[in-house]
């Protein structure tokens, strides 16, 4: 992956002229946002994961959050808003979950805007690192440790009126500037969508605001709802209190390897492993007739040193990634030659060399884990994945 800002940025360009080609507006100029505060409460299956209080208004945005993952942590995020409703800075401060109005700072992000160009200044003391980019985003959604619901609740107000318009724009975080697309679904949804951190639902109440949020179709898969006023405070000390006791909720989607030799092949999957946290996964958290990124977070990586014959489909000694297309009546395995990416990250069809069926069925047992696992069939092998109920396979031979 190409972590360069300046490259990164000129490819988002050329992406997002493509996208107004095909039918999407340019993004609404900013407007004053009017006050509006709540909170919004993300969880995981039955897990909450994060909690956010927000408050906005004309010229400030400020934000508390409870995050629990990997190890819980109490942020602040403030913003500062130009007349117009367009960012002027935002500073991102973590302190003690368990003291977290007199606690020490821990880390610090600050954000500044030019008319052609973002300044991050991230980290603390001498660890203190700067960055410039190229432009600026209309949505700033890398923000460490912060979800930054206002960010959508501002982008839901611009949406385009009519359901099935769409607008383009641009978001920033410290790899670069991306495109996201927002589309008016219906009268009560807006989708924003990225290439980066895939797509999330808004739901909009009676009044127009953001009630709801669904990210079943992004990154993370959180589902979030809006309430009342809390005191946050209480919440943060709660949660550090439980995790002394417990022990912390680490990384929702731990990194794993699967190392095998095969028929003589030596064959590497390197795949992120999200959980089922009590959740139907396909047809629900994965959608059916949609590709998959087929694990968490980096593409999943797989590696052979021999060649490999999926049912006629051969794939050289080299490495690849590897993506799924799940269905009631079967999946597809599509193999891809790019390398490095994000999992969420689009499938370029032009990088896909192989297109398998896979065999599906039933699982003994629930999976609660996603489990790649390489086994051994005759002279060759299978390459088989379960998670929920399910287990798909692609069977190959060893050339």
């Amino acid at each position: 992956m190409n972590h360069n800002p300046s490259a990164l940025f000129a490819v988002s360009a050329g992406l997002a002229g493509l996208l107004v080609a095909a039918g999407c507006a340019p993004m609404a100029r900013p407007v004053a946002p009017a006050a509006d505060r709540g909170v919004l409460v993300l969880r995981l299956g039955p897990d909450t994961m994060f909690i956010e209080r927000f408050e906005l208004n004309p010229g400030r945005i400020h934000v508390e959050s409870v995050i629990r993952t990997p190890r819980v942590i109490f942020r602040t995020l403030d913003a500062t808003l130009n007349r117009d409703g367009s960012f002027a800075s935002i500073r991102v401060a973590s302190t003690d979950p368990a003291n977290p109005r007199g606690g020490e700072v821990r880390d610090s992000t600050t954000i500044t805007f030019s008319a052609d160009s973002t300044f991050y200044a991230f980290g603390l003391g001498r660890q203190k690192q700067f960055l410039r980019l190229a432009g600026r985003g209309d949505l700033v959604i890398s923000m460490p440790g912060s979800y930054w619901f206002p960010n959508y609740i501002l982008l839901a107000a611009r949406a385009p009126r009519a359901p099935g318009d769409s607008m383009v724009g641009t978001f920033t975080s410290r790899l670069g500037a991306y495109p996201v697309v927002v589309k008016r679904q219906a009268r009560d949804t807006v989708t924003v969508a990225s290439q980066l951190a895939g797509s999330v639902r808004l739901i909009l109440g009676a009044d127009g605001r953001t009630v709801a949020y669904d990210g079943t179709g992004s990154s993370l898969g959180y589902l979030g709802t809006r309430t009342e006023w809390i005191d946050i405070d209480s919440v943060s000390r709660a949660f550090a209190a439980r995790e002394r006791a417990s022990g912390a909720v680490g990384v929702l989607s731990v990194r794993d390897t699967v190392r095998a030799i095969v028929g003589g092949a030596r064959i590497t999957v390197d795949y992120g492993r999200p959980s089922r946290r009590g959740r139907t996964i396909f047809g629900n958290v994965v959608p059916w007739n949609q590709v998959w990124r087929t694990g968490a977070n980096l593409a999943t990586h797989f590696s052979t040193d021999r060649a490999l014959d999926f049912s006629g489909s051969v794939l050289p000694a080299g490495t690849y990634t590897l993506y799924t297309i799940p269905a009631p009546e079967g999946w597809t395995l599509l193999v891809s030659g790019e390398t490095g990416q994000w999992g969420s990250a689009a499938l370029d069809p032009g990088r896909v060399v192989a297109r398998i069926p896979m065999r599906v069925g039933r699982s003994e047992d629930v999976v609660e884990k996603f489990t790649i696992a390489l086994v051994e069939r005759g002279s060759g092998g299978a390459l088989r994945l379960a998670w929920d109920g399910t287990v798909a396979e692609a069977t190959f031979a060893v050339r």
